[in-house]
This record gives structure tokens, C-alpha cells and sequence, in this order.
């Protein structure tokens, strides 16, 4: 039996998804926990494959994998294996042939950021309006492939005081969305103009564009032909109270903060 599961996780512990020897990484306690339940023998017979590869500190609601199982999957007994930080949401019976990069038909990351002062939205989205179709994106990504030449569906911006920041496309380069992040952001702060966006994407010339911090980037979802994986919080319960006390605790010591920064203004 092959099956896909949807994953979901806090990836602020991690040192990315994909594995790597001597730290932790999501997609590690991913295959332990599907070993330890009995799912998983020898990863490498199993036809394993991930949707994608997110980097250190990036985030999860939607990230997909795919592997040749010895039984039908437990979810609540995964999810009880499983740190608190990460979770499968659901999980589907799929064709032997399924490959969950390969099959994608469209990407979604969504890119969140406390706006700059004096940050113009209609900018920002007249330059994410510049960053949509088939570019050449050269100055977009940290190149790891000859070919830096594809489509972006669609941008969205929204936002006051945070921004929200929307990407799809079938597929992304490394470091994509983080770049295509700062630039927006850039535009909209004015330490970019818009003909600097045209010609970054125009490939003619080398930019240097920095990704923005990979902590506001959040994988969202993954869409597929013939299969829809959604998301039951009911098999996730220690996921989603790791995430209620998380937030407790972030607002708690942005108060502490914003306390101690106001007491020295005066």
C-alpha cells in the first residue's frame, strides 16, 4: 500500500525539513515515528518522496510526503509518537506511481512580516502585480539549477500593520518566496523602485536581492489531481495545544517588551 500524508509543523526547532546528519530536522522524526509505528521498515524500499524541501526555520500546514506502507496508518497513534511541534493531519491511500514533487499541480506559501513604517500597500501590490507570470527569476532564488526561467500564478498582499503576503505557482525555486518577500516589502518601504523590480526580473541583469528571514514563511498547501488532503485538527490535538501555549507565551513576552521599551522612553 502507498499512502500520502499532509504534515504540519513548527519548523522554529529544526534545522529544515530534509535530513542531515548530527541535528534535528522534520522530516527525521518524521521516519522515526513512522518506524516506531510499525509503518516503515527500510526508508530506502519504501519509495519515499517529499513534496518540498523547506529551509531552516520555515514553517508547515501543508507540506506532503509519500511512502510505500507495511499497514494501514494510525494517525493518532503517529501523532502520539510524534513531538509536540509536528503533526499529520490526514492522510490518503494513493496509485504506486504517486510522487508527491513530481504530481504537483500548485503551491502555496504565504509570507507574513510586521510592515515598515511608512509603508505604502499600493506600491507593494502594484509590485507583486510586476513579479506575476513567467520571468526569469534569476534574481529571485540561491541558485542550485541552470534553469531559472518559470510561471507565478498569483500574488496577493494585504495588510496594515502586518502583511500578509500570498504566493502560488506549480512549483518554486530555493529560496523563492523569501526574495520575492523582501523585494515586495522593499517597493513598498521605498528602498526599491519599481523599475528595479522590472529589471530584476527582466534576467538581463545581476541583483542582489536578500531573502527575507525564513521565520515569517509558511508553507500552506499543496494541490494535487484526484486527491484532496485536507486537515483534522481532532487528530492533531497535542499539535494544536502546543500552538495555544505558544502563542500565550508570545504574547506574554511581546507585552514584556513593549512594557520595558516604553519605561526607558518615558
Amino acid at each position: 500500500m502507498r499512502y500520502a500524508f499532509r504534515v504540519a509543523y513548527d519548523g522554529s526547532g529544526y534545522f529544515g525539513f530534509a535530513r542531515q546528519p548530527g541535528v534535528p530536522t522534520v522530516e527525521g522524526e518524521l521516519l522515526d515515528a513512522f518506524k516506531k509505528s510499525g509503518l516503515l521498515g527500510d526508508v530506502s524500499k519504501a519509495n519515499y518522496s517529499a513534496a518540498s524541501r523547506t529551509d531552516r526555520g520555515v514553517s508547515a500546514v501543508g507540506q506532503v510526503v509519500a511512502l510505500n506502507v507495511l499497514k494501514t496508518p494510525n494517525l493518532r497513534a503517529l501523532n502520539g509518537i510524534l513531538p509536540r511541534d509536528i503533526a499529520i493531519l490526514s492522510a490518503a491511500e494513493v496509485p504506486p506511481e504517486f510522487d508527491p514533487r513530481k504530481k504537483v499541480v500548485q503551491k502555496h506559501y504565504r509570507y507574513i512580516c510586521e510592515a515598515p513604517p511608512n509603508f505604502d500597500l499600493e506600491i507593494a501590490k502594484e509590485a507583486s502585480k510586476l513579479l506575476t507570470g513567467t520571468h526569469d527569476f534569476r534574481n529571485f532564488c540561491k541558485r542550485d539549477r541552470k534553469s531559472t526561467a518559470l510561471e507565478l500564478k498569483r500574488v496577493s498582499v494585504r495588510g496594515k500593520k502586518i502583511l500578509t503576503m500570498d504566493f502560488f505557482a506549480r512549483a518554486f525555486l530555493r529560496q523563492m518566496v523569501r526574495r520575492l518577500a523582501s523585494a515586495i516589502i522593499a517597493a513598498g518601504a521605498g528602498e526599491m523602485s519599481i523599475q528595479e523590480i522590472e529589471r530584476a526580473i527582466s534576467g538581463k541583469s545581476e541583483m542582489a536581492i536578500k531573502p527575507a528571514p525564513a521565520e515569517g514563511l509558511i508553507l500552506m498547501d499543496i494541490k494535487y489531481r484526484n486527491l484532496n488532503l485536507g486537515t483534522n485538527a481532532g487528530y492533531a490535538e497535542k499539535f494544536v495545544n502546543y500552538l495555544k501555549e505558544k502563542h500565550k507565551s508570545s504574547l506574554r513576552s511581546a507585552a514584556v517588551l513593549y512594557t520595558i521599551m516604553h519605561s526607558i522612553k518615558g
